[in-house]
């Protein structure tokens, strides 16, 4: 399996907050059959410019730990903000090899012009737009409203593990997946405590609710993406 999105990078952003902890999250995202993931901190346009950016996340990379035979496909979770799709440097914020850019949608209620720049970044940026934890805009509503639109425009969506916890989330992302219109998973992982790795949990109950074939798609996509295929 291949988590698309972590924040595992040790004091790059709010999630790992050491060395010591990336390597247990590093193991516990291995022992739950992750084999590949994407590293994606944080990143504010209006805090600092890419360029800042992939500064300190190249310190964080070389403090990497050695010991972990996982891939790891370097990238950013990047923060919507007015025109971003005219921001040539986001192409170096892409995860690793692939065209995919993460994106965190603002949480409140998006505007057709939010919309609208999303949808430019494709023919604007040469990137494929992936929305960031489509599972904790469900009570917005806005994912609904608009996932057609996104979905037509070349827009992908990405899961969070913690979804699949309880009743109403877990319907609610089920019903997402079977309709297609959930891309990839993430863990969104921050720390060993309240925002630990939970991809298995996610993992069991796709298997169980949508089937195996359903959850080998969701890997077999996240591959073909990554690796370019």
């Amino acid at each position: 399996m291949i988590d698309l999105h972590t924040h595992i990078l040790p004091q790059m952003d709010d999630g790992s907050q050491s060395v010591e902890e990336t390597a247990k999250l590093l193991e516990i995202l291995q022992q739950q059959g992750v084999t590949e993931l994407a590293a994606t901190p944080h990143f504010y346009a209006s805090r600092e410019n890419p360029e800042a950016f992939l500064l300190r996340r190249e310190e964080c990379i070389r403090n990497m730990p050695s010991q972990t035979s996982l891939l790891i496909h370097y990238g950013a979770e990047v923060a919507y903000f007015p025109g971003m799709q005219n921001c040539d440097d986001l192409t170096r914020l892409k995860i690793g090899d692939s065209d995919l850019l993460l994106v965190e949608m603002p949480f409140r209620t998006w505007t057709d012009r939010v919309i609208e720049d999303i949808c430019a970044i494709p023919s604007q940026l040469g990137l494929t737009p992936v929305l960031a934890h489509v599972d904790r805009y469900r009570g917005l509503g806005q994912f609904l409203k608009y996932r057609h639109h996104l979905a037509d425009n070349e827009v992908l969506f990405q899961c969070n593990a913690e979804a699949f916890e309880r009743g109403a989330s877990c319907r609610w992302a089920l019903k997402q997946i079977k309709e297609g219109f959930i891309d990839f998973l993430g863990s969104d992982c921050h720390n060993l405590t309240t925002r630990a790795p939970k991809l298995s949990t996610a993992t069991e109950i796709i298997q169980k609710k949508a089937g195996a074939e359903v959850l080998a798609q969701l890997a077999e996509t996240a591959a073909d993406y990554l690796h370019g295929e």
